[in-house]
């Protein structure tokens, strides 16, 4: 009989095994892997209590100077001939399957302001840049043994929160745009009207 025995053995041919893989190995998309490359500029961690750690360096990314302002698409394009490297990175820390509820890494993340007098943390900075690798270590094992908690006062979180009660704004200019273009249509349309019958039909 084809299938596996009682001490686990497969008795059949390498199709057949192949076939039964195939109906009973659930398929995992590359995105819900533990451990994530990021467009060969970073990575991602799920981490065990619930945190998801990004570690970045790239164009854009608070890092090296000559990789934060290189073309966009460079790291891509040295997937095929070379390295893409920098000496320090971009870190952030946010609930692991979410789409980037931050969260606080003290000692890391924190308020806006670098002005000691300033006693504002309405805005915390959801990211910390230009770690060394020491500095990469030393957020990533912090990140793994905090509680997994949204912080209440990140900037990303509280345009979150805003976007989740209010709507996206772009929603309210598609409509506003459109208003504005048919009324701009409609005046065109009456003022090429006067001026052809020196009529204005718009009052009336």
């Amino acid at each position: 009989m084809d299938g596996f025995d009682e001490l686990g053995e497969w008795h059949g041919s390498m199709d057949e095994l192949g076939e039964w893989l195939e109906e009973n190995t659930e398929r995992v998309e590359m995105t819900d892997k533990a451990m994530r490359i990021c467009d060969n500029k970073g990575f991602q961690l799920d981490l065990p209590n619930g945190i998801t750690v990004s570690v970045q360096w790239g164009p854009g990314n608070y890092v090296d100077p000559d990789v934060k302002n290189a073309d966009f698409d460079a790291p891509k394009k040295a997937i095929d001939n070379k390295h893409w490297g920098s000496n320090t990175a971009e870190c952030a820390a946010y609930l692991t399957g979410t789409e980037l509820t931050w969260v606080a890494v003290p000692g890391f993340t924190g308020p806006l302001t670098d002005d000691d007098d300033d006693d504002d943390d309405d805005f915390w900075d959801d990211v910390v840049g230009n770690l060394d690798v020491q500095g990469v270590l030393d957020f990533i094992n912090l990140a793994s043994h905090l509680d997994a908690t949204k912080n209440p006062v990140s900037l990303g979180n509280k345009m979150m929160d805003y976007l989740e009660k209010h709507g996206d704004y772009r929603d309210d200019l598609v409509k506003d745009e459109r208003k504005v273009m048919n009324d701009n249509a409609i005046d065109e349309f009456f003022s090429g009207l006067v001026k052809f019958s020196g009529t204005n039909y718009k009052d009336n």
